[in-house]
């Protein structure tokens, strides 16, 4: 078992470590036997705005020396069709959703009011493509109008530049880190195992200089890597294309 958010009043007991990456397993909503067959320790749903935006052009796909480069149009349905359509379904889970908001959405703060201790949600992950200048401003705000677990997605880069953001995260009150090395490019994101490795070192880094839980996300393909973020310091780790490409690898994992 292992505690989400230990701190918060409204600390998750999860089953296991391994987390659906947010988007992985989309909603849920339409694949809910999927979703409770490969039984994630929690799932995190696609990164939402208030608003909502409309996907623009086909998937894409590229092979690349360095990996794959996997162009997505960002399927986001908004605030109201989340609580609309799928906080029911989540509601009869016994798998907790966390929702995944965009930190550069103007109107984020309408969407923890409106989502904060609404039935069916169990947390939130502030994903944040960047570091700007109203950052503490932005986690202040936020933290102080949700009381649920709430953890913040870094962007991706080196150790000694991301402290002071973890720094500043924990003295927020934020319950935990999301570490993500998987980085974009022009035409998408640029997906590899080679990110494991990545990965890896910033968890080495970044744990023996905080409290503040870990999650580890990105390049992680296979148990061995998913082992040694745990062992490295990281609470959870969460899994995308390898559950995408493997729906019993997170089954295999437990049963070992």
């Amino acid at each position: 078992m292992v505690e989400y958010a230990p701190h918060n009043p409204y600390a998750i007991t999860l089953a296991h470590p391994y987390i659906a990456a947010a988007g992985s397993l989309g909603f849920g909503i339409h694949n809910a036997a999927m979703v409770l067959a490969i039984r994630p320790a929690a799932l995190i749903t696609p990164t939402i705005t208030a608003a909502g935006r409309s996907p623009h052009g086909p998937n894409r796909l590229y092979e690349h020396r360095a990996g794959i480069v996997y162009g997505e149009p960002w399927h986001d349905p908004g605030l109201d069709w989340v609580g609309r359509r799928c906080t029911s379904v989540w509601g009869t889970w016994d798998i907790p959703v966390i929702v995944s908001l965009c930190s550069s959405d103007d109107d984020v703060m309408q969407c923890i009011r409106e989502l904060n201790q609404v039935e069916g949600i169990a947390g939130f992950e502030l994903s944040m493509p960047d570091i700007h200048a109203d950052v503490s401003s932005l986690l202040s705000r936020v933290r102080s109008s949700c009381d649920m677990p709430l953890t913040v997605k870094i962007p991706f880069g080196d150790a000694s530049s991301l402290l002071p953001l973890v720094a500043l995260c924990s003295a927020s009150g934020v319950d935990g880190i999301t570490v993500c090395a998987p980085v974009a490019v022009a035409t998408g994101r640029l997906l590899s195992p080679t990110f494991g490795a990545v990965t890896l070192h910033l968890i080495q880094s970044l744990a023996p200089q905080t409290t503040i839980p870990i999650s580890a996300c990105g390049g992680i393909h296979d148990a061995g890597t998913a082992d040694a973020c745990l062992q490295a310091g990281a609470t959870t780790v969460q899994l995308g294309s390898w559950l995408l490409r493997d729906p019993g690898c997170i089954q295999r994992m437990i049963a070992r």
